[in-house]
């Protein structure tokens, strides 16, 4: 038995398995919690010899206990969007999207502007949807929807005059102004141009963003099992959430552990970004909320033509797409970002883009005497195998999202057509991705996916296909499949060592906090298939449960 002793158990879970996620990939019947700390872990007979009078001992009839889940790479603040935005997710139309938006704004009269999200690309046309479909319903207020992927935006006319985009506003090096055959803009904005414009709409406020977290924590995070999490979402000086988040720390009302990273954009003073960045750093701090990276984009989405890659797009051959940051101008953030102490968080979905990303990596190790610990490179949807060599010996970390890891409808209306079938067939690698030795940590980039659930990512991980879904006829590059405990791995230590956590979380072993779930089979015996049929019924943060479900509701607070 492993124990520290100098804790004494105030809750024992017995008559389980435990999967420590620890070097070994141990496995125990029991664990003792005491203090918030994880206080031992052994055989039943062991761990409830430990037990005092005050001691709650709880028989878990032979459920699964797991470190408390990790995701990381997601946008937990931007779950205000479901509080206070309309949402498209359900719309399989431009007339669809453009009557939900109708009812929304006869719904709130009262607000000045009107935000949405979720359409999908899959469903409009290749010009993107149109303004004057939104001017139909909306003709005098200003409209912003996101896509599903946040990489494109929808106007109607009064929101691009907001945004001041109009016939004469060039095209920008950094997105796409889609544009009808006259030149004005036709309503869809794509990458640069669409961040720009949301800049122009009103911020949510302090209360709203704090909603905003507290409803991401009691309909996502605790449900899922998620105890830690990296928000790649704040802006320094935009976005209300980081205030929101220390103000929840201060009352004692955060259910997870946060770790921000800064958005450092491309069309702003880079020394003015970095100056920010550097005051916010200073005000999280911990213990629970700390602001330790910069978050920089390669490129954007396959969808919308913008991603970067090494051969041109199969529908677009005069097209590779064009870098989020001009010349040199990734290099120059990442050293500049490294040399303020930040570690580095790049988005990449294009083979070039991650080639970009990890000259970069390059430019700052050297500019910083190697000072550049475990960056961290998001989403890998393309990516050439002749990089990885480089990708291991730079430390960088995988950050992946299993959860695409699909044939589905995206995948035949979107991927194949913009990149052929080959191409698109060897997308997301993973069992490469660990036999070069990269770490590898599993994330859902949620809002884009609205049900960040790890046993999904876990399942899709191993069977590279979802086994509901007949529409799919085979699995994605199966030969890229990895085994379940690889997968629990992704979702525990891993994701713990990439934000530089494996010192207090990610692993059940004493004197580390005490976040773990329970779940109700045995991921570890059961088939691939059956593993989305167990489910999340109790969660501990720092040894306080914040779900329980099903047997266990009696041990859950308010």
């Amino acid at each position: 038995m492993s124990t520290d002793r100098a804790l004494a158990p105030d809750l024992i879970l017995t008559n389980a398995l435990v999967y420590a996620a620890d070097a070994a990939r141990s496995r125990h019947e029991a664990v003792a919690v005491g203090g918030g700390r994880v206080v031992a872990v052994g055989s039943a007979a062991e761990v409830e010899a430990l037990a005092g009078a005050g001691t709650e001992v709880v028989d878990l009839c032979g459920r699964l206990v797991l470190p408390g889940f990790i995701d990381a790479h997601m946008h937990a603040s931007a779950a205000v969007e479901e509080l206070y935005d309309v949402s498209l997710a359900a719309c399989r139309s431009v007339a669809d999207c453009v009557a939900a938006v109708a009812r929304y704004a006869g719904e709130h009269p009262e607000l000045p502007a009107v935000r949405g999200y979720g359409w999908s690309d899959t469903y409009m046309p290749r010009l993107g949807p149109a303004a004057a479909d939104l001017d139909a319903v909306v003709p005098d207020r200003p409209v912003i929807l996101f896509d599903d992927s946040y990489h494109s935006a929808w106007l109607n006319s009064a929101g691009l005059r907001r945004a001041g985009i109009g016939a004469a506003t060039p095209d920008p090096g950094n997105g796409v102004i889609e544009r009808l055959p006259d030149g004005n803009p036709a309503g869809t904005l794509r990458e640069g141009p669409s961040a720009l414009a949301e800049r122009a709409f009103p911020p949510y406020t302090l209360e709203q963003a704090r909603e905003g977290i507290l409803h991401f924590q009691r309909t996502v995070a605790a449900p899922y099992g998620l105890t830690t999490v990296q928000d790649a979402n704040p802006r320094p000086g935009r976005d209300a959430a980081l205030e929101a988040f220390e103000v929840l720390q201060a009352a004692g009302e955060l259910t997870a552990r946060y770790c921000l990273s800064l958005w450092i954009m491309e069309d702003q003073p880079l020394d003015e970004q970095i100056a920010a960045a550097v005051d916010e750093r200073a005000r999280h701090t911990g213990p629970l909320v700390r602001a330790a990276w910069a978050k920089l984009f390669a490129d954007g989405v396959i969808e919308g033509h913008t991603a970067v890659l090494k051969e041109p797009y199969a529908d677009a051959p005069e097209m590779c797409g064009d870098p989020v940051w001009s010349g040199d101008g990734l290099l120059r953030a990442s050293v500049a970002a490294a040399k303020a102490g930040f570690r580095l968080h790049y988005h990449a979905i294009g083979d070039a883009a991650t080639a970009l990303c990890l000259d970069a990596i390059e430019a700052a190790a050297a500019a910083t005497g190697g000072a550049v610990e475990r960056p961290l490179i998001t989403h890998l949807q393309v990516v050439d195998l002749d990089d990885l060599p480089r990708f291991a010996s730079l430390g960088a970390v995988a950050a992946v999202q299993p959860n695409w890891f699909l044939k589905e409808e995206l995948y035949r209306t979107r991927q194949v057509p913009y990149l052929g079938e080959e191409r698109a067939e060897r997308e997301y690698p993973m069992r490469s991705l660990f036999d070069h030795g990269i770490l590898v940590a599993g994330a859902s980039d949620y809002p884009v996916p609205p049900a960040p659930d790890p046993l999904i990512g876990i399942q899709r991980g191993v069977l590279r296909r979802d086994p509901t879904d007949a529409s799919e006829p085979e699995p994605l590059w199966p030969e890229e499949a990895v085994p379940v405990e690889w997968m629990l791995d992704a979702y525990t230590i891993n994701a713990a060592r990439a934000l530089g956590l494996e010192g207090e979380v990610g692993s059940l072993e004493p004197g580390k906090v005490a976040d773990l779930v329970v779940v109700s089979r045995d991921l570890l015996s059961i088939s691939p298939e059956e593993i989305t049929t167990a489910a999340v019924e109790l969660t501990l943060f720092g040894g306080r449960p914040v779900y329980a479900a099903g047997p266990f509701a009696g041990l859950a607070g308010d």
